[in-house]
């Protein structure tokens, strides 16, 4: 279970296809509330920028009791110039930022190795570029 507040990641990386040096950093998020108002702000259940907080907190019970937002979280994803934007997403593709950070060094690392020896017969997989104590980021990203 992610905590409120907590900064995840989810291999949101601008410019992924481009060459290694041309990508940007990867896109941080913040884990929001669930009865948050700002999380169900502008959303078909309440097209207003403004929802009273008890009817969310009503929606949200409701929601639960249908057992709807037990693999969901809403995430406050930044993306820079004060850009900021909620979504809600599967807590199985979110992981804390600094391992997303860590995957996508490991990531660029790859691609520059595969750019730089472009006949090698065997291609290097993910797990080579990273530390052996993040080794087991590699299964998350295959």
């Amino acid at each position: 279970m992610l905590r409120t507040g907590s900064w995840v990641g989810a291999e949101r990386w601008p410019n992924r296809t481009a060459h290694p040096d041309q990508w940007g950093r990867p896109i941080g998020g913040q884990v929001l509330d669930p009865e948050s108002t700002i999380a169900w702000a502008n959303t078909p259940e309440f097209p207003v920028s403004r929802p009273p907080g008890a009817e969310v907190m009503n929606h949200v019970m409701a929601m639960r009791k249908l057992g709807k937002l037990s693999d969901a979280v809403p995430v406050m994803w930044d993306y820079g110039n004060g850009t900021r934007v909620i979504k809600w997403e599967l807590i199985s593709r979110l992981r804390p930022y600094k391992d997303d950070v860590q995957l996508w060094k490991a990531a660029q690392a790859m691609r520059r190795d595969e750019l730089a020896h472009p006949r090698r017969q065997r291609t290097r997989t993910i797990a080579e570029f990273l530390p052996e104590a993040l080794k087991h980021l590699a299964s998350a990203a295959a």
